[in-house]
Order: C-alpha cells, then sequence, then structure tokens
C-alpha cells in the first residue's frame, strides 16, 4: 500500500491544508495504516500528528515510515479505534482519515468521536480519494488485473454513496459537507466555537 499509494499522500496533505488551513497544533490520522498521510502532513506543517490505527502491525509500520522520513518529533502512533478514541474531548486542531471510515464497525459512532476530540474550531477531513484524476487512472490501471481489489472499491462505493455520509451527518447532528470529487469522496466539518467564523 506504501508503494502503491506513495504518490497521493502530498497531494492529499496539500488538499487538506489549504481547504482547513490548519498548518500548526494537534492532528490525528485515524485508521492511518502506514501513517503516510501524517508524514505528508508533518512535512508541510508544524502540526503535531498522532496516527491511530486498530492494526499493531500498521502502528509498526507507521512507526518505521515515521523514523524513516525523520519526522520523528512531530509524528507518533499508537493503537485504537475511531469508535473509542483513547484521547480526550477538545484536544483535536485537525483529524483526517483517508480511506478507514468503509472499515469502521460503526461510521456513526465514528464520527461522533471525532466531533468531541476536535477542539472549537477545529477541523475534520475524513473520506477517500486518490488526490488527483490522473492518480485514480494511474493506480487504477496498476490494479486492473486485481479484480478483488476492484471489486472490493466497487463495492465500499455502493454502500458509501455521498447521501449516505450526509445521513450519517445529519443522524449524528453534524454540520459539514459532503464533497464529491473525481479522485474521491470527503466529509468536512469544522467544530463551531474559538477561532470559527
Amino acid at each position: 500500500m506504501k508503494d502503491l499509494f506513495r504518490k497521493i499522500y502530498p497531494v492529499i496533505a496539500e488538499q487538506v491544508l489549504a481547504h482547513t488551513g490548519v498548518r500548526q497544533g494537534q492532528g490525528m490520522d485515524l485508521g492511518g495504516g502506514p501513517g503516510m498521510l501524517a508524514v505528508a502532513l508533518a512535512q508541510r506543517s508544524q502540526l503535531r500528528l498522532s496516527v491511530v490505527d486498530p492494526l499493531e502491525d500498521c502502528v509498526q509500520l507507521a512507526r518505521e515510515n515515521i523514523a524513516e522520513h525523520g519526522v520523528q518529533a512531530q509524528v507518533e502512533a499508537t493503537l485504537g479505534r475511531a469508535e473509542q478514541l483513547d484521547f480526550p474531548e477538545a484536544c483535536m486542531d485537525l483529524v483526517v482519515s483517508r480511506g478507514s471510515i468503509y472499515f469502521w464497525e460503526d461510521q456513526q459512532a465514528g464520527l461522533r468521536e471525532v466531533w468531541r476530540v476536535l477542539r472549537p474550531g477545529g477541523w475534520a477531513y475524513i473520506g477517500g480519494g486518490f488526490g488527483t484524476r490522473l492518480l485514480r487512472e494511474e493506480i487504477m490501471a496498476l490494479k486492473a488485473g486485481d479484480e478483488e481489489w476492484l471489486g472490493a472499491m466497487r463495492e465500499r462505493g455502493r454502500r458509501n454513496p455521498p447521501e449516505h455520509f450526509q445521513r450519517l451527518l445529519d443522524a449524528a447532528g453534524i454540520v459539514g459537507e459532503v464533497l464529491q470529487q473525481e479522485a474521491g469522496i470527503w466529509i468536512t466539518f469544522r467544530k463551531p466555537g474559538e477561532g470559527t467564523p
């Protein structure tokens, strides 16, 4: 996954930073797997980030990638689940998550937890995407012969259309936006409070 998707993380990191304007404070890469989105964010900002993943192997891989890229002062990796984050209320300025929401056992509970840990004025940027249409096409071409992977991706998309994510936000009482793009789909919201226009 790290090698196949390595090009998309810097692009998505730039998109996150441009959309949210958050460049310092505390951040979380939720369901971050190998931690490459957190690494890309750290390289482009002053954020301190926690990679949170439910799999020990992924946490270990993230720690290796963090060390390899020399961002240990900014990024750590720890075990955790979206539905029950081991973080205090209102401690995060930014929560990002690429690709993990499709695997959460309870998506609504996960979104509520993201809302809980956000500080007033904090941003969430959650969903799945490949950065740009061209990067998506490149990855799809590389995976063209992998029917299992392609079938699983199509099924995730079928079960998680934009209106599904909007219903989750509405049910959780979160005012947000569902962005449908050529390269993917993202849920974004900002917690009202200090710093919110």
